[in-house]
Order: structure tokens, then sequence, then C-alpha cells
């Protein structure tokens, strides 16, 4: 398998490894020009990026450093809400020297000089949706690109919908695993802050933590009567 940029719209995509791995991002202020991007790091570490948007004919643009040959590979997910209010928009790929250009005309802004992107349209079918082991949330899986760059520099990523619709989406950034310990530690907060960005229940938060206080407790009265 190479890396030239692979589009998957109207393909039944893959959801890998149920997001494991994935660092949640929720996007507030996002620019619609390169140049007022959003910076979010990079995109070679797995992350879930949640925003929305909110006003017809919106564009939201992401921006990374990239090194010269480095994947770049994104997925569109479309959230499974409990009150609706989410939306399938299109989404590119843009950087300097792209393999390959690809829909790079449906853009909703015109590109600099050197620059080329992958676009990638809304699907025409919406398939079964996927549900993520952890958060127990659902998102219907949307198109793939998959590329590289070929210079070094800025990377950017592009979502809008064509059709002038509001609503959440999230992408799906990256494919590096990440080792931090800091990572492991967060999973709670990222399972607290994902089930609420949905307006899910956060009940089971309160059971576990409940849970494990009576636990303890009886943990501590057995030993104190154990010493006894």
């Amino acid at each position: 398998m190479g890396f030239e940029p692979a589009v998957t719209p109207n393909q039944q995509p893959h959801l890998s490894a149920d997001l494991a791995g994935s660092t949640p991002f929720f996007a507030r202020r996002v620019g619609d020009t390169l140049v007022t991007s959003a910076e979010v790091g990079d995109f070679r570490r797995r992350r879930l990026i949640f925003s929305q948007l909110d006003q017809p004919g919106r564009v939201h643009v992401y921006r990374a450093d990239c090194r010269a040959g480095e994947r770049l590979r994104v997925q569109m997910l479309t959230p499974v809400l409990p009150g609706g209010g989410s939306v399938m928009p299109a989404m590119a790929v843009i950087a300097q020297s792209l393999p390959y250009d690809v829909d790079e005309l449906k853009l909703p802004f015109a590109l600099p000089a050197g620059y080329s992107a992958v676009v990638a349209s809304p699907p025409k079918t919406l398939f079964a949706p996927v549900r993520d082991l952890l958060t127990r949330v659902r998102y219907y899986p949307g198109p793939v690109i998959d590329t590289r760059t070929l210079v070094g520099g800025h990377c950017y990523i592009a979502v809008w919908s064509p059709q002038h619709q509001m609503g959440k989406y999230a992408l799906h950034v990256g494919h590096s695993w990440p080792w931090s310990w800091r990572y492991w530690l967060g999973i709670p907060a990222y399972w607290w802050k994902i089930r609420g960005w949905f307006g899910y229940s956060r009940l089971p938060a309160y059971v576990a933590l409940g849970a494990l206080l009576l636990t303890m407790m009886l943990v501590r009265i057995v030993t104190r009567r154990t010493r006894r």
C-alpha cells in the first residue's frame, strides 16, 4: 500500500482502531483562512478534533507544522447526538506540493501559489454508525484522506459544508499512538469532556465513583476489624 492521496468518499469507510489512543481537542475559535487557521500541534499524533459550524457558509481551517515526507491522514466523522444537530461537511488536506491534486476547484477559497489540495466531498450515503468502546458515543464514519507532504512547512485541514448546513462534526487526525503516561492518566477527563460535548449522561461516572468510595470504605472497615 502506497501513500498516494487515498480518498474514500462514497465507499464504506473504516473507523480505525475504535479511536483508541486519540487525544480530544475541542476547537472553539477557528479561523476561515490559512492565515487565521487554528493551531492544533501536529498531524502525526492520533487526535479527535471536535467543533461546530455555527453559521451558514462557515469555513474552519486547522494548521500544523509538517516535515517533508510526513504522512497526513484525516477522517471526517458525524457525531450521533441525542438531540440532533450534527453535520457531515466536506474537508480538504492542504499543503505545499502534495503528490496529487484532487477536486481542488471545490475549495471554498483560492490557494496561494505552490499549495495544492486533496478534497473529500460529503458522502452520498451514511452507513451504520460505529460506537466508541471507551465513551460509548457513536459516529457515522465519513471519507478518509491519506497522503504525504513532499516538502516541509505548514499543512492545513479545511472543513466546510457545500450546502451551507450547520452542526457539530469531528475529525480523526493522525496515526501515531501516544506513549506518554499523561495520556493514560487523562482518560477519565477525556471521557467526561466527550460525553458532555455529545450531550450524553455522565451518570456512569458518578456510579463508578460511588462504587469506588464504597469499596474503599469497606476495605478500611475490614482492615480495622482484622487489626483488632
